[in-house]
């Protein structure tokens, strides 16, 4: 643009306001006349008169929120189940008090007694009239009780309870049946029982093939030489176990020295030549006292499956062949291998073992009791739906709660707050109790169990010239052998570990019982001792979902599962016991900064990938030491010592093995760090927070400093997008976290090491069924009557009963 063209472009002048104001009024009078040319033809929209909106969908005006306000979901009364939980109180009120009046009161007898007598919705009218709250109806009670002279007051003051109230309180519970259901066994009783009902959970179905076919030889097994005698050909179970196995043998030895065991050189040898000549006994049949007692199917002519003990009782083996054993739980969840063909197939046979198990408890109408169902802490919510929806409709139960093993373990045990570990036949789980209700980041799910030490065992004999060679243990008697050698030898004392003489006996169908003579050495120690040593283990990886989907929200489609800090850093590699010193100290603050201020309880997030269906094959000892850090990094760092004070072991793959709590506490005292193993851990953070302040404030000089080098602008430390890639590398090499060992390490001596202790069960109980016995005490407190889901509930709402009925965040 030109000097003279600028100059005219100043010169023109903006039009005044009255020019405007001329132009405004111009348009207006065109816009009126044009409006009255369209209503004289007719062509005028109008939305009243002729219907042309200038859209289908009408405008919505916007809601003012200082005028808005709704109670909405805001009020217990808008809640389904909490509106029939309390007319159902008021319910159980009045019945109380219609019963309580004699006749000589002026009441007749012929007016309602019984609970079907009383219409709810006339309850629920009267509540809402009189404003009624359950929680002044428990008070009410509590008057009644004493007013109707249910409470005495002895000589010396103090109240006594009658024989009515003491009736009354044992009552309580005998409704209520308990379910532990294991991949092993179902555990079900009644809560006021000392011991439940164990079950096999195992159904007999008929099958044409040859055992033979579909039942191969386990453990798999090679032989290193071939031009040699059968007899002294050496099992072989590949290189990976032999590695495996050296590992454990060399762990054993350097044990018996540090306790000064003598170990003698070639015992493995002295017990395999001695298993290698011995021939085995026949035993008449006359003189087997504890002779099995196999069914005679044709005495069961027409019956479609055996269940439970029955089922083990089938002679199957390669001369019988017309039934097939299946289990509808493996590995803690749905059997979804081809033994089953369809859904309903699996959840019959569950409904089968749970019907064998109320005949045994002589219960008849199930719609008059209450099921309390254990689950796992790490559950899968198909699952439990599955399960209630099975106990509920198929079963026939009148209402069901659930509760999770881990917080029925800690109330079995009488504690409030401990660690639970629970070491099953086909898993095994650690979670922290804090106060009653499980740590969610502090839950682990390990896929192996007291089965795979029992084949591990198995194994090691065979490598000692077992004398019973051709042993199998997918027959079902050759299993129940191996079991017995487990429970009866297995041990955990350093002084039983020598070469000892012992015997078996071996029962199979249409055979002589045989008595077998044999030694062992250091077998009994290395099998238990690979749940430290889990790559010795065939461990079974859990087959593809096929028959039921899996659990995923409805809106984001990713897995909605309950997830884990510890079991997504056991699977990802990153756990705890696996850092340096510096690592460890610096990811201690990390987590606990990231975590500090959340809820522990409250329900996990989203995740893409399920890590509960993830195996994992980590030692248990430092799966505890995962499980222990991250619960007290979530709540508390304080509270390590308590958790390692109140180590509780359930279940019956590792708790009744001998001597297993001293060696359980040396293995944890190895592998725990030292900064996880001193009562000044919050020291230790407090100074890596210092330091890493400290260099934060380094970092914002050195980018002012040459932000100030730039150029003559106020420099703003934040911003670091100024740097080029060399200036930044720079930076970040000279304001890395650098921490004082020598200094953390007078911290660390300052502090007091924390003690490892293992909880003992309580009173001589068998830790086997605690988990059951917590389950009944729960069962039997006035909290549960907020949990309890009904029929009806279930058919109108279903799953969504778990969200509301649940202590925790389901």
């Amino acid at each position: 643009m030109t000097e003279e063209e600028d100059k005219k472009r100043k010169k023109v002048k903006k039009p005044s306001a009255e020019v405007l104001q001329r132009r405004k009024e111009g348009r207006i009078k065109a816009a009126a006349a044009l409006a009255s040319n369209l209503k004289k033809t007719g062509i005028m929209r109008v939305e009243e008169s002729n219907g042309f909106p200038l859209s289908s969908i009408k405008p919505v005006p916007l809601i003012n929120q200082k005028n808005y306000f709704t109670d909405y979901l805001k009020k217990d009364e808008q809640i389904v189940f909490i509106r029939r939980w309390r007319a159902e109180k008021l319910l159980k009120q009045k019945l109380k008090k219609l019963n309580s009046k004699k006749p000589d009161d002026g009441q007749s007898e012929d007016g309602p007694r019984n609970f079907d007598d009383f219409n709810l919705n006339d309850i629920e009218e009267e509540m809402k009239r009189k404003n009624v709250d359950p929680i002044d109806a428990d008070d009410d009670d509590e008057d009644d009780d004493d007013e109707n002279g249910d409470v005495d007051v002895d000589a010396d003051g103090e109240a006594g309870e009658t024989d009515g109230v003491v009736t009354e309180k044992a009552r309580i519970g005998s409704d209520v049946v308990v379910i532990h259901p294991g991949s092993s066994n179902f555990r079900i009783g009644k809560a006021v029982d000392a011991v439940p009902e164990c079950i096999p959970a195992v159904v007999a179905i008929r099958h044409s093939t040859s055992p033979s076919d579909y039942l191969p030889e386990a453990p798999q097994r090679d032989y290193l030489a071939t031009d040699i005698p059968e007899e002294d050909k050496r099992v072989w179970f590949g290189e990976e176990f032999e590695a495996c196995k050296s590992e454990m043998t060399k762990d054993f030895k350097a044990r018996m020295r540090f306790y000064k065991r003598r170990v003698l050189p070639n015992s493995r040898e002295v017990a395999a030549n001695f298993n290698k000549r011995k021939e085995p006994e026949v035993i008449p049949e006359h003189n087997d006292p504890h002779k099995t007692e196999w069914i005679d199917v044709g005495q069961h002519e027409g019956q479609r499956q055996f269940v439970g003990e029955d089922a083990l009782k089938l002679p199957i083996c390669d001369k019988f062949g017309e039934w097939k054993l299946r289990s509808p739980i493996v590995n803690g969840r749905f059997n979804e291998s081809s033994d089953y063909g369809s859904r309903e197939e699996l959840l019959g046979d569950i409904s089968s073992i749970i019907n064998l198990g109320l005949s045994k408890l002589d219960i008849t109408n199930v719609k008059d009791f209450k099921c309390m169902l254990i689950i796992p802490d790490l559950y899968d919510k198909v699952i439990v739906e599955q399960f209630v929806q099975t106990l509920l409709q198929t079963v026939g139960f009148g209402r069901v709660a659930y509760l999770q093993e881990s917080v029925a373990a800690s109330f079995g045990a009488g504690t409030s707050s401990a660690c639970i570990i629970d070491v099953g036949s086909q898993t095994t789980t650690v979670a922290c109790v804090d106060e009653g209700l499980v740590i969610n980041d502090s839950r682990i799910r390990l896929n192996f169990g007291g089965d795979n030490i029992t084949e591990t065992l198995t194994k090691f004999l065979l490598q000692s010239f077992f004398p019973c060679r051709e042993i199998n243990l997918n027959y079902q008697y050759d299993w129940q052998l191996a079991q017995t050698l487990k429970h009866d030898f297995v041990t955990f004392q350093d002084a039983d570990i020598a070469v000892q003489i012992y015997n078996f006996y071996r029962r199979k169908p249409f055979e002589h019982t045989l008595k077998y003579e044999f030694k062992v050495f250091d077998e009994v120690m290395l099998a238990p001792l690979g749940l430290f040593y889990p790559n010795i283990f065939t461990i079974q990886q859990n087959p593809k979902s096929r028959l039921f989907p899996k659990a995923v929200d409805q809106y984001s489609l990713k897995s909605n599962n309950p997830s884990s800090k510890s079991q997504e850093n056991i699977v990802n590699g990153v756990s705890f016991t696996n850092l340096t010193d510096e690592d460890l100290l610096e990811r201690l603050h990390n987590s606990y900064k990231a975590v500090k201020g959340n809820n522990p309880f409250a329900k996990a997030k989203l995740t893409s990938t399920d890590i509960n269906e993830t195996a994992a094959s980590f030692p248990l000892e430092r799966a505890i030491i995962e499980s222990i850090t991250n619960a007290c990094l979530a709540t508390d760092i304080t509270k390590v010592k308590k958790f390692y004070s109140n180590l509780l072991f359930v279940g019956g793959g590792l708790s009744k093995i001998p001597g297993f709590d001293t060696l359980m506490t040396d293995r944890i005292n190895i592998w725990r760090p030292k900064f996880l193993s001193t009562s000044n851990v919050d020291e230790l953070l407090e100074y890596v927070e210092q330091q890493e302040k400290k260099s934060q404030q380094l970092r914002q000089k050195l980018v002012r400093e040459i932000l100030a080098s730039h150029g003559p602008d106020e420099p703003d430390p934040a911003d670091e997008s100024a740097l080029t890639p060399e200036e930044l590398a720079s930076v970040d090499e000279q304001c890395q976290l650098t921490l004082d060992l020598d200094y953390v390490d007078s911290l660390v001596d300052k502090g007091q090491l924390l003690p490892v202790t293992v909880l003992p069960p309580p009173r001589e109980f068998d830790p086997e069924i605690l988990t059951w016995k917590g389950g009944s005490i729960y069962g039997r407190l006035k909290v549960v009557n907020e949990m309890w889901i009904s029929q009806n509930e279930w058919d109108l709402l279903g799953s969504r009963c778990l969200y509301y009925k649940s202590l925790y965040n389901y």
